[in-house]
């Protein structure tokens, strides 16, 4: 048997060439389905912002398993974006994955905002518009989620187009809701109830708008891709 001797150090092993090959090569599948995993988070998190305002007995627990989600959210975030960092080529432009990430999370923050504000602020039971606007917000983060899980293929597009549609009419939903309940608060007389539910009124209310910017950015997406 020839002794072939140490390996030329000038020559790039197998695992060199494979982990360039991968910075290479678009990593599709990967980034889709982090950002996907980040939209179902969200949901999570909005759809047990909903059982709160519905089981308002439990919001203690509640608050917590929101504060849960939202911890998961962060982490997520914090990994695509070092995806992104260290990968050359994306399947799509890194400043809309970025956009995509930030808006999700942006979602989660304000929800999360509400949450807390609802305990802290020992609010005795949560007023229907507020109900309303939440079961709003909810319908929103579902089609986000829905229009997030077609952006791997282009040619959904009119479906993905028909979510954002969806979105924007939420949206417009929620302005009027968080109209009305503007009105509703300031016919009151207690100035520190007043000042509490508004927070509370415009974090979920914001909540709702930044799913309208998830929706933007999916729009723009579309328009350079299809």
């Amino acid at each position: 048997m020839v002794d072939e001797g140490p390996p030329d150090p000038r020559q790039p092993c197998e695992s060199d060439i494979m982990g360039a090959r991968s910075w290479f090569i678009p990593q599709e599948k990967q980034f889709f389905e982090m950002i996907l995993k980040q939209a179902e988070n969200v949901v999570a998190g909005v759809d047990a912002y909903v059982n709160m305002l519905e089981h308002f007995e439990d919001r203690d627990r509640w608050k917590t398993e929101i504060n849960k989600i939202e911890g998961i959210g962060d982490k997520m975030v914090h990994d695509i974006f070092e995806e992104v960092n260290r990968t050359f080529i994306t399947p799509i432009d890194r400043e809309d994955i970025t956009l995509l990430t930030s808006s999700l999370d942006d979602i989660l923050d304000y929800v999360e905002a509400s949450a807390v504000a609802l305990v802290i602020y020992r609010i005795q039971k949560p007023p229907k518009i507020l109900v309303e606007l939440a079961a709003t917000l909810s319908h929103s983060i579902h089609d986000v989620r829905d229009g997030i899980s077609l952006l791997k293929d282009f040619k959904n597009a009119t479906k993905i187009y028909n979510c954002i549609k969806e979105i924007n009419t939420h949206e417009n939903e929620a302005d009027a809701l968080h109209r009305t309940a503007m009105c509703e608060l300031f016919e009151g007389s207690d100035a520190i109830y007043i000042i509490k539910m508004k927070e509370i009124y415009d974090n979920t209310e914001t909540a709702t708008d930044k799913c309208e910017d998830v929706a933007d950015v999916l729009g723009d997406i579309l328009v350079k891709y299809t």
